[in-house]
């Protein structure tokens, strides 16, 4: 799979996620400034909630913006059989099943599934507990998660 293709996808789904949430922080501001949201009494606290609404639906905008600046930057590295795996890898596990699965190491957006003709790509980060246990790892090492046990048969 092409690594500059799946950014370009991943990068898709993040601004997508942002015009959401783009709107949703207009709304909730609306919400926050309107006539009918200003206390009436001491106990009328809706414009307040409304408010913490609008600043929290401001970060996620401000955290979304600087994920796909991240990606944008993130350089892509070319990995061998005999490298560890590290950000920006795309690494393929399977389990003691034989399930196959393939997983790009990002810089956010964990979880994002990107589908490519006949199979998908999960991006996981560092900071997730399958990105941490993956990183530093090479081709053949096992990895024990609660979910279970996985090989890594593949980097790229």
């Amino acid at each position: 799979m092409d690594k500059q293709q799946l950014i370009i996808q991943i990068v898709a789904q993040l601004q997508a996620d942002l015009a959401v949430n783009v709107a949703a922080a207009n709304e909730a501001h609306e919400a926050a400034t309107h006539e009918e949201s200003v206390a009436e009494n001491q106990y009328d606290t809706l414009g307040l909630e409304a408010s913490y609404l609008a600043h929290g639906q401001s970060q996620r905008v401000q955290a979304l913006e600087a994920d796909i600046a991240a990606y944008q930057q993130m350089p892509l590295k070319k990995f061998s059989a005999d490298m560890s795996v590290g950000l920006s890898a795309l690494v393929s596990l399977e389990d003691s099943a034989g399930c196959e699965k393939c997983l790009f190491i990002g810089v956010a957006g964990g979880g994002i599934k990107i589908v490519r003709r006949d199979h998908s790509v999960i991006v996981v980060t560092p900071r997730a507990p399958l990105g941490a246990a993956l990183i530093g790892r090479f081709v053949g090492d096992r990895v024990t998660l609660p979910q279970g046990e996985f090989e890594i048969t593949d980097l790229c």
